[in-house]
């Protein structure tokens, strides 16, 4: 009997982490998402290219900070 529990306890504790784990994915995705879309109106207000690929290379950094931080299933 406590083999099952063991192994329901061990099942919960995977798709609690899974679920985490799937929460910094779709941040990440939001936040890369966010980081194309400021670069196209970077671009349509005719901003230097260089500039506008600095500002979404600093903004993918920060996405991958956050993303590298993620652990808890409070972020975002």
């Amino acid at each position: 009997m406590s083999a099952k529990i063991f192994l329901l306890a061990a099942a919960a504790a995977s798709l609690f982490a899974a679920g985490c784990a799937n929460r910094c994915d779709y941040a990440q995705t939001k936040c890369q998402y966010q980081c194309n879309r400021n670069y196209q109106v970077c671009e349509l207000h005719g901003n230097d290219e260089f500039y506008c690929r600095n500002e979404i290379g600093n903004c993918v950094s920060s996405c991958e900070a956050d993303r590298s931080s993620c652990h808890s299933w409070l972020w975002y």
